[in-house]
């Protein structure tokens, strides 16, 4: 069920990570309900109403508020639709270089196992990779696992876990005004633009959880 931090991030990838929430909250505001109740919600028409109302009030072309009503009409149409297989498919930890390898070769072979397109898998791989890249870099170790998506648009969600020093600005990266000095910026970015659906879980200190999600 799509909750409102799946809505901030689809809205993430148009608007900037504060333009986002304050547009998910003025929705959600305005149809009466609550931000831990959206995952109840059964009739999106007024939320997605009232969503678009406020995109339009915040700067983005024509072309990519279209693109994320359509994202948002998306989410909202695979609820109950949408089943994470929990075998993996794959884990790789990451302690060196080579890995990082093995972790592209793996997604891509995956991706092409459930019917991925040939520009298709090479995103999918893409992402292990700088999601791999990034733990060896910024972490030292970490892993990368992989389960299928199943369902009307099976894809994968992937996965990439550390215990390092965790990230400060996630927001300020997501919306391009943060790079830091190992590169992590640009990466979380490439993600964000590839993937469909992207989550960071992290805290000074407390490691980083990335999750990402990419349908056929």
């Amino acid at each position: 069920m799509a909750t409102f931090a799946d809505i901030c991030a689809v809205l993430g990838r148009h608007y900037s990570a504060s333009s986002a929430r304050t547009i998910a909250r003025m929705a959600v505001r305005r149809i009466g309900a609550r931000e831990h109740a959206v995952a109840t919600l059964r009739d999106h028409d007024a939320l997605l109403h009232e969503l678009r109302r406020g995109m339009d009030l915040f700067a983005a072309s024509a072309t990519a508020r279209r693109l994320c009503v359509r994202q948002l009409e998306a989410l909202f149409s695979r609820e109950g639709d949408e089943t994470i297989v929990e075998v993996q498919e794959f884990e790789v930890a990451i302690v060196d270089e080579s890995h990082i390898v093995e972790a592209r070769t793996k997604a891509r072979t995956m991706a092409a196992e459930i019917g991925f397109g040939r520009t298709q898998q090479v995103k999918v791989a893409t992402v292990v990779s700088e999601l791999a890249r990034n733990i060896y870099h910024y972490a030292g170790t970490g892993v990368v696992a992989a389960r299928r998506i199943s369902g009307s648009r099976p894809g994968i969600m992937i996965e990439a876990r550390d215990e390092g020093p965790g990230i400060a600005d996630v927001e300020a990266i997501l919306a391009g005004a943060y790079r830091s000095r190992t590169g992590l910026g640009l990466g979380l970015i490439g993600c964000k633009n590839l993937s469909d659906e992207l989550t960071i879980d992290t805290a000074p200190g407390d490691g980083t959880r990335v999750k990402v999600k990419m349908y056929r």
